[in-house]
C-alpha cells in the first residue's frame, strides 16, 4: 500500500519540480532557425552535414521535451487522494509537500559563461577577419601563379635571354668555353 502511495505521490509530486524547471525550459527552447541556416552554409562536406543534421535533430528533441516540461501541471487534488488512501497519511504527505523548501542555486556561472562566450566570439570575429584577408592574398597568389604558368608555357629561350641580359652573357661565355653540357 505504501509503495503504491509513494508511486502515485511521485507522479503527482513531480509537478513542483517541473514548475521550477519551467523558467529554464522556456529560455532554452527559444530556437533560432537562422543560426542553423548559417551553420549549414558553413559546412560543406557530406559527413559534416550529416553531423549537423544529427545535432539539430537532437536539439529539437531536447527542446520538445523542455517545452512539454514547461507546461503548467495540475494542482494535487488532496481530496481525491483521501478517498483512496488513509486520510491521515494523505494529510502527512500534504503537510510535508507544503512545507518542503527546494534549494535554489546561487552561483554566477551564467555570467562567467557569458563573459567567456563574449571573449570567444570576439576571438572568432578576429579570426574570421584574418581569414578573409588571407583568402584575398591567396587568391591573388593563385592568379599570379596561373599567369606565370601561361607565360612559361609560351616563353622561348630567346625571350628569356632577352629579358635577362646577364644570363645571356653567362650562357654565351659557357658556350664559347664548351661548358654548355651538364654532366
Amino acid at each position: 500500500m505504501l509503495r503504491g502511495l509513494a508511486v502515485r505521490a511521485a507522479r503527482r509530486g513531480s509537478a513542483l519540480a517541473l514548475q521550477q524547471q519551467r523558467g529554464f525550459a522556456e529560455a532554452a527552447v527559444a530556437t533560432q532557425t537562422s543560426v542553423w541556416d548559417e551553420l549549414s552554409d558553413l559546412v560543406s562536406s557530406d559527413e559534416g552535414k550529416r553531423e549537423l543534421a544529427t545535432l539539430r535533430s537532437t536539439y529539437a528533441d531536447i527542446a520538445h521535451k523542455l517545452t512539454s516540461m514547461a507546461k503548467d501541471q495540475p494542482e494535487i487534488n488532496w481530496q481525491e487522494w483521501q478517498k483512496e488512501i488513509d486520510p491521515k497519511l494523505v494529510q502527512q504527505f500534504k503537510q510535508t509537500y507544503e512545507t518542503m523548501k527546494l534549494p535554489t542555486y546561487e552561483g554566477n556561472d551564467i555570467e562567467e559563461a557569458a563573459t567567456q562566450f563574449a571573449e570567444l566570439q570576439k576571438e572568432a570575429e578576429q579570426l574570421v577577419a584574418f581569414s578573409k584577408n588571407r583568402i584575398v592574398e591567396i587568391e591573388a597568389e593563385i592568379v599570379n601563379i596561373q599567369k606565370e604558368k601561361k607565360r612559361i608555357a609560351t616563353t622561348t629561350i630567346d625571350d628569356e635571354l632577352a629579358a635577362d641580359p646577364e644570363l645571356a652573357k653567362e650562357v654565351d661565355a659557357e658556350v664559347r668555353e664548351n661548358h654548355f653540357m651538364v654532366v
